[in-house]
């Protein structure tokens, strides 16, 4: 019966020129779209030198400088020196002697350096009180330090095209107010604010290829330098050498090193291509919830027999979700096709795993549909208004018809990200694009398999919760 059910389904899906046109026909159409309006512009704008300026606060500044002082902090030497001067004290007061010795450092630095016990403790430490004594450079070298020195303007400096022409051009202005006219009269793309490691802000006149590279890679900055933060917060030990933590983890940006099988493609534009991938998955869900509405009692007279037949609804309802992968899968694969093969879209990564990340993808919106049809017993309708609703919202929210969108909801609320299935999706390709596959890649994936379950087990639960006294 199961078979039957998932053959009968196949049939009714590929008769449904309604469910071939907007599953299939109209994501190629859109993609097509995509390419003529953005391939050209990525292509000529790619290789020249965005112009910023680059202005730090001194708060950055100075949390640099305690960072860097605890890296030449000589541990070894200035414990050796407290234990020498505790056993020297010990012994002359053991014998009843004077003991005019002054101390390496005084009580009051000694509880500031012991009360560092991470990241956010180093922040704040007061520099005044800082051992310089025990130093391996000289303190001159955290007198000169300025804004150049900051690890996010080395990351500027490092940035290349593929073709090594440097990506940024860093111009120079003597005050905020000059550059907010150089910024208004178009001569700058954006001026960068560092207030902080991790704190960098971008301020733009407008959208465009400019801004997405920029804000592309602030946001992958932040995200090494996160990373960085936990290991010397888990790791107190770390501390001395959190200068040499940090510089790992931002060497690991792709944007300085691509990885083996990481794509690598910059172009801020294919983020559009991640969502229309996402688009496509997400409209199984319609399909889903017109074959499983159909076979509501309260909906069709098909309903009615099938609600009063020996026939297992669950197992009836699971076949026709498997029906649906099957079929969706395929629209899914030569719709990629398309775009890969004959558009030339470049998605990044292993061509293997874009596939197999799309093709996976259709589980959420086949189980979002399904989910979206037991709700209550409206109309189909109304059940359909429903499912427009979370898709267009989930897509615009994605970046769909506004790419930075997203970029701003990570800032502000991530949590939306995590459960927004057009956003998952986007994100895994993302992050297999710019990491290749690893941890983010991993656990992206996780969270789509997470909600599709989540979804369906709700659905099956509604489902056998329905029951029809009268029809």
């Amino acid at each position: 019966m199961f078979g039957r059910v998932i053959i009968t389904q196949l049939k009714l899906s590929l008769r449904s020129k309604i469910y071939v046109f907007w599953t299939l026909a109209f994501p190629i159409i859109l993609g097509t779209l995509f390419y003529f309006a953005f391939s050209s512009i990525y292509k000529d704008n790619k290789s020249e030198p965005i112009p910023v300026v680059v202005e730090a606060e001194q708060s950055a500044i100075d949390e640099y400088k305690v960072m860097q002082a605890f890296s030449y902090l000589d541990k070894d030497k200035m414990r050796g020196d407290l234990e020498e001067y505790a056993t020297e004290k010990a012994a002359a007061e053991a014998m009843g002697e004077d003991f005019d010795r002054e101390a390496p450092l005084s009580e009051e630095a000694l509880e500031e350096l012991e009360a560092v016990e991470s990241f956010d403790d180093m922040k704040g430490y007061d520099l005044s009180l800082f051992p310089y004594d025990y130093m391996t450079e000289d303190k001159s070298v955290l007198d000169e330090i300025s804004v150049e020195d900051h690890p996010f303007a080395g990351v500027l400096q490092k940035l290349e095209y593929e073709d090594g022409t440097k990506m940024i051009e860093e111009v120079k202005v003597s005050s905020h107010e000059e550059a907010e006219k150089l910024l208004k009269e178009g001569d700058i793309a954006g001026i960068i604010t560092i207030s902080g490691m991790k704190d960098i802000y971008l301020e733009v006149a407008g959208m465009g290829v400019n801004h997405s590279i920029l804000s592309s890679v602030i946001s992958e900055y932040r995200v090494q330098v996160d990373k960085a933060i936990n290991t010397i917060n888990e790791n107190p030990d770390d501390l001395e050498r959190s200068d040499e933590v940090m510089d790992e983890s931002i060497a690991s940006m792709d944007f300085v090193e691509e990885k083996s099988m990481g794509g690598g493609n910059r172009d801020p534009f294919v983020t559009y291509f991640y969502n229309l991938i996402a688009m496509l998955v997400m409209m199984s869900s319609i399909g889903t919830l017109y074959s499983v509405v159909s076979n509501q009692a309260n909906q069709s007279t098909t309903g009615m027999r099938l609600d009063g037949s020996p026939i297992n609804k669950m197992l009836l309802e699971l076949a026709q979700l498997a029906a649906l992968m099957i079929i969706q899968s395929v629209i899914t694969v030569i719709a990629l096709s398309y775009y890969i093969f004959v558009l030339g879209v470049n998605y990044g990564g292993d061509i293997a795993l874009v596939y197999f990340t799309s093709v996976v993808s259709n589980l959420v919106g086949i189980s979002l549909g399904y989910l979206v049809s037991h709700i209550g017993k409206f109309s189909r309708d109304k059940k359909e208004a429903i499912l427009m609703a979370i898709l267009l919202g989930g897509g615009f929210l994605a970046g769909l018809m506004l790419g930075d969108i997203k970029i701003w909801i990570e800032k502000s609320f991530p949590l939306f990200n995590r459960i927004n299935p057009s956003a998952v999706i986007t994100d895994a390709f993302y992050a297999l694009n710019m990491f290749g596959p690893g941890p983010r890649y991993y656990r992206t994936m996780g969270y789509i398999f997470g909600l599709s379950f989540v979804m369906i087990i709700i659905g099956l639960f509604l489902s056998r919760k329905n029951s029809y006294k009268s029809l």
